[in-house]
């Protein structure tokens, strides 16, 4: 119900759900977000559960969300004086709650946006450990025979095979990243030319070039209005 108000308010809006602290905690890290709703009681099966504050208590500790809007779904009167004077929310809806009423609080929560961060870093998994990487030092990115390899500005290639090219691209919900083909993402800041006649991109500190896939070749174009 939530995500299909949200939806109402903003149609273009990229929405993200989770149902624990630790998939949330992992989904806010790997982009940027600009509104939160969070339920204060998040276990149900924890007696005087507050999860919720807690998590928004960690947000706040991130910098670039100290002052992103929260907005709490609780039905526990006592909480919500705290999450007002110690965790800056910008508001709380009761439940049941009224859709009229999420729908105002949202549109006004999106008048604000969380800066984006310049060393945003992703997590890329694999064997079960996480690698941040920072999203600024990618080069690019390319599938190849269900692995995605990364190529970072250092030289380094992290190769990962549990996620799609495309999916990481959205995961990473970065404005630098740019897919040029069914297999390559580029980073647009290491772009050194680009060959329109021959179809294929040359990246600062890369002697690769990239092919420009076909049906690519407009979208890239229509990016430098070339």
């Amino acid at each position: 119900m939530l995500v299909k108000l949200v939806g109402q308010v903003d149609g273009s809006a990229r929405i993200h759900t989770a149902g624990d602290v630790a998939t949330a905690y992992k989904i806010l890290m790997e982009n940027t977000i600009d509104v939160f709703l969070v339920d204060i009681i998040l276990d149900l099966g924890k007696k005087g559960d507050i999860s919720g504050i807690k998590l928004v208590d960690q947000i706040r500790k991130i910098p670039k969300y100290m002052f992103t809007p929260v907005l709490f779904i609780t039905s526990l009167e006592d909480a919500t004086g705290y999450a007002y004077q110690k965790l800056n929310c910008l508001g709380y809806v009761e439940k049941p709650f009224s859709p009229d009423q999420v729908k105002q609080l949202v549109e006004k929560a999106l008048y604000f946006s969380t800066q984006r961060d310049q060393d945003a870093t992703y997590c890329f998994r694999k064997k079960g450990i996480l690698f941040p990487v920072k999203i600024s030092n990618i080069l690019y990115m390319e599938s190849n025979r269900h692995v995605v390899n990364i190529y970072t500005q250092e030289g380094g290639v992290l190769s990962v095979n549990n996620k799609t090219l495309k999916e990481i691209e959205e995961e990473m919900d970065a404005d630098c990243m740019m897919m040029c083909s069914r297999n390559t993402v580029i980073n647009k800041d290491f772009i050194e030319n680009i060959d329109v006649l021959n179809r294929f991109i040359t990246l600062k500190d890369s002697d690769k070039k990239i092919e420009i896939g076909k049906t690519f070749k407009k979208k890239v174009l229509a990016e430098y209005k070339v």
